[in-house]
């Protein structure tokens, strides 16, 4: 009966390390820096909640403004992505290592609505590890400061450095001071006169972004999406723990019976 317990112990331990794995390897790299009006977010297909300032962006979260709402995303590698009203956007998945900058990798979505991104280090080793999909076409950037818009058609700005826009019609590179249209995903992007962009479309609210590194502070995730050491972690560890008392109570009790 107590070797019995012993397995039991072992494998329980085994199963909360391995709980706890993937829930590590989770761990949130971007986190909410400023909130303006209504701002939602959610996990996967969880249930929307209110996004208050200082929550981390779990991969596969989305942010939500409504409108006369902004919100301001800062990612580790200094990557921060300024969110105006009416606007949907996706942390699809993003990994950075400062150790191993070559294996960097961010995918966003800009689902619907406007934003400005600035970029970090993401693209140091690797021009294109970062890209942001869109329902148009595909933004790949080379480390740049750009703004994008969705209006059908999709609009795009070049502030500085240099960007990639791919659709099925093919890739086209644009550079600083260019302004760009994608009239829809099987027409190739084009250049497009600033004057000639609707009124208010590519203009977002006044907040200064900075590309400074730094480590994601700690906090809730979004849509309370799980990162980290979570719940069903606690649990396995939890009944491990149980065991090995169970364990020692019963190795307790057969060397009161011995003597």
């Amino acid at each position: 009966m107590l070797q019995g317990f012993r397995v039991l112990a072992l494998g329980l331990g085994i199963a909360a390390m391995a709980a706890s794995g993937p829930l590590m390897a989770q761990r949130a790299q971007g986190y909410v820096q400023e909130v303006q009006g209504n701002v939602f977010g959610q996990v996967g297909s969880g249930q929307p909640l209110r996004v208050d300032k200082g929550q981390t962006l779990p991969n596969n979260a989305t942010v939500t403004t409504g409108p006369q709402s902004y919100a301001v995303l800062k990612f580790e590698d200094g990557t921060a992505v300024l969110l105006k009203e009416n606007t949907a956007f996706q942390v699809q998945n993003y990994s950075y290592n400062a150790k191993a900058p070559e294996t960097a990798s961010a995918i966003f979505n800009l689902v619907r609505g406007g934003m400005r991104m600035v970029t970090g280090l993401v693209t140091a080793r690797n021009r294109d590890a970062l890209k942001v999909g869109t329902p148009l076409a595909t933004i790949g950037i080379r480390g740049t400061d750009f703004v994008a818009e969705l209006v059908n058609p999709l609009f795009i700005q070049v502030v500085n450095g240099v960007i990639t826009v791919t659709n099925a019609a093919g890739t086209v590179v644009f550079s600083a001071g260019q302004a760009v249209v994608v009239a829809n995903p099987s027409t190739l992007a084009g250049i497009v006169p600033l004057n000639q962009v609707p009124p208010g479309v590519l203009q977002m609210p006044n907040y200064p972004l900075t590309s400074v590194p730094g480590p994601t502070p700690s906090g809730t995730p979004i849509g309370g999406g799980g990162v980290g050491v979570g719940a069903g972690t606690g649990i396995a560890i939890g009944i491990a723990a149980a065991a090995a008392v169970l364990i020692s109570t019963q190795e307790s009790q057969s060397t009161s019976t011995h003597h």
